[in-house]
């Protein structure tokens, strides 16, 4: 038994070694771990308290976030009739401007028409005039059995006359035909106003729809 003995002492001397050094290990351990729990006991106040401190401030932060929303909602909605209200306007502004620009406009054909109508059966009276004329020029005076002498040739009032309605005429068209372009130009312009003034009632009744789904 005793050479069994002899032979397991640096066996038993190196597993005391190490039961000593784990118990030491242990022992450190246990102290840290106390220091540190009491640091955190020290510290539970305060650290309840900065939780305590974000919890105010994030309830305020959500405060002002539901107010701030509620705040552009209203200067949403705001705006949005606002700019209802403007279409609104702008239409009815556009209607009344182009009944009238019609109504005008009818004026003006409808005299301008009267004026060519006019005219154009005086030009009627042309041929006939042109005859008087001629059959006037033929007649002249014959003294002491002459011939008659020749006399210049000038224009007749008849004809000066038929001058001025064509010219008159002439421009009675050009007074129409810049009335149609003008027309067409106002028209052009409601249309480019009307297309620049949907896309923004477009989006804010999208936005209104939007909102009320």
């Amino acid at each position: 038994m005793l050479p069994k003995l002899t032979l397991d002492v640096p066996a038993l001397q190196l597993l005391l070694w190490i039961a000593g050094f784990l118990f030491l290990a242990s022992i450190v351990r246990w102290i840290r771990l106390s220091a540190e729990n009491r640091r955190m006991r020290r510290e539970e106040p305060k650290l309840t308290k900065q939780i305590k401190d974000q919890q105010h401030e994030l309830t305020g932060i959500q405060q002002e976030a539901a107010s701030l929303r509620a705040k552009l909602q209203r200067q949403f909605d705001a705006l949005r009739a606002d700019l209802a209200v403007r279409h609104q306007q702008s239409e009815q502004g556009n209607h009344h401007a182009q009944k009238k620009h019609d109504e005008m406009l009818d004026e003006t054909l409808e005299a301008a028409l009267a004026k060519i109508t006019g005219l154009e059966a005086r030009l009627a009276a042309r041929p006939a005039l042109a005859a008087t004329a001629a059959a006037l020029k033929t007649v002249a005076p014959v003294k002491n059995g002459e011939a008659p002498a020749s006399l210049p040739s000038l224009p007749s009032m008849e004809t000066l006359r038929v001058q001025a309605l064509e010219q008159e005429l002439a421009a009675v068209k050009a007074e129409l035909a810049s009335s149609r372009q003008q027309t067409s130009g106002l028209q052009l312009s409601l249309l480019l106003a009307r297309r620049r003034q949907s896309p923004a009632a477009r989006k804010a009744a999208a936005r209104g729809a939007t909102r009320n789904g």
